[in-house]
């Protein structure tokens, strides 16, 4: 008997789930293919490197494919379906200390990243996609 396919969320620091597919449409809608950002903060860019790092995951996904997806010195441009899994592993990820940051100041940061890409691309703490002039960023 088919089953039907299982769409992967995203976790929010509100706790609550965001399909990819809403994720999906913003990247559309907001011409955001690929999601451009320069990441100034060091604690972000430590949970950045640690979701990259993970290679293929427990979902398998990987966040960062070859030829197509960049994180390189601060300066970051990921592919659509790259961003759903960087966005779900902000929210996942058990990150370690570094020699700078203790493991609660990277998850800080991390979230933090997480609402920040969420917000730019329109979706609200509860999830949903209103787009970018509804947040007042137009």
């Amino acid at each position: 008997m088919p089953t039907e396919a299982t769409e992967f969320t995203i976790c929010n620091s509100m706790l609550v789930e965001i399909p990819y597919s809403t994720v999906l449409r913003a990247i559309k809608d907001t011409d955001s293919n690929p999601f451009e950002m320069t990441i100034r903060c060091q604690a972000e860019w430590s949970a950045i490197a640690q979701c990259v790092n993970q290679g293929i995951d427990a979902h398998l996904e990987a966040c960062n494919l070859q030829d197509q997806d960049s994180y390189d010195n601060g300066h970051c441009s990921v592919t659509p379906h790259s961003l759903c899994v960087l966005l779900r592993r902000l929210g996942d990820t058990n990150y370690r200390a570094t020699d700078e940051h203790s493991a609660d100041e990277i998850w800080d940061a991390a979230t933090s990243l997480q609402s920040d890409i969420l917000m730019v691309l329109g979706i609200d703490d509860d999830g949903q996609y209103i787009g970018r002039e509804a947040m007042g960023l137009e």
